[in-house]
């Protein structure tokens, strides 16, 4: 599988996919070898994206895997959200028993831990945890005249008490015509009019991959859609979390205690430590721990 760095983005990338058949596993979705090797390569440029850690993959999937999704497209009866107001007009299916067994393989793969791995590999943040709940996420449906107002994504994901760290999402839309809308804006953390604003634009293209942090990243399609009837800005998503520490979580253990077994210096040691050491001492280490296997990388 091949890599060109495309045009339209200086943070897109296209793969040559059009080989592979539409897999019947979630393990045979994507090549996660060489998916493994471009979280190596690219993640310098993931992380100096603007205006906010980001990245565009093409053609990362099959074609006839993507089409067959589309054709699997859950229907009304479906247990869609709907999202009516001033600030967005869209329709959300997070049931992966309606989606049909192609989206739900790509669903199942997406939330795995090769690609977990493959996210904090590119990213550099440790801990990621899918959720299986897809809570707001799934099926991402935009009819004409739907929009998305420019915004901040949630922070929390409150059922699991999980804080909110990456998106991706996977564009479905086969011969999208510009002008039609659905651009994804991708805006800094300032002020819209200041003179050092930085906005950038993703396409909403078909086996478009799009991958960005979350905190602190303002985005949307402000413009109603005017593709025709019939036809709507449709993606996939899934949202990816990290737990944050507590007091006293460092001080539990983390290897099998055997009743009546016997006394283990180094253990004790290590338990006496993190009982004494405040939890954010500890996080600093680890993300210091782990910038440094990135950086090593």
């Amino acid at each position: 599988m091949s890599s060109t760095l495309a045009a339209s983005t200086p943070n897109s990338f296209r793969f040559d996919a059009a080989a592979r058949a539409a897999p019947p596993l979630p393990s045979n979705v994507v090549d996660w070898d060489r998916l493994n090797e471009l979280a190596s390569l690219l993640n310098t440029q993931y992380r100096a994206g603007t205006p906010f850690p980001h990245i565009v993959l093409d053609d990362l999937f099959s074609d006839a895997l993507l089409d067959q999704a589309i054709a699997e497209l859950p229907g009304v009866e479906a247990n869609w959200t709907s999202y009516d107001t001033v600030n967005e007009r869209k329709k959300v299916c997070s049931d992966t028993a309606s989606f049909g067994p192609t989206a739900e393989t790509i669903a199942h793969a997406l939330n795995s831990s090769r690609f977990v791995h493959f996210l904090e590999k590119l990213t550099g943040i440790a801990g990621l945890i899918p959720d299986p709940h897809l809570h707001a996420a799934g099926y991402m449906k935009v009819s004409p005249g739907g929009f998305l107002g420019l915004h901040y994504d949630f922070a929390t994901q409150r059922e699991l008490r999980l804080d909110r760290r990456i998106n991706v999402l996977l564009y479905l839309n086969r011969d999208w015509q510009p002008q039609w809308g659905g651009q994804l804006e991708l805006h800094s953390d300032d002020p819209p009019d200041s003179p050092g604003h930085v906005q950038e634009t993703v396409e909403p293209l078909f086996n478009r991959l799009l991958i960005f942090n979350t905190p602190h990243a303002l985005h949307g399609h402000r413009k109603p859609l005017t593709c025709p009837e019939g036809r709507a800005r449709l993606c996939l998503s899934w949202y990816y979390y990290t737990a944050p520490p507590v007091p006293g979580w460092a001080a539990r253990s983390t290897s099998v205690e055997f009743k009546g077994g016997r006394f283990e210096i180094k253990r004790e040691a290590v338990k006496l430590i993190n009982l004494i050491t405040p939890p954010i001492l500890i996080q600093w280490a680890k993300r210091a721990a782990s910038a440094f296997r990135v950086a090593k990388n």
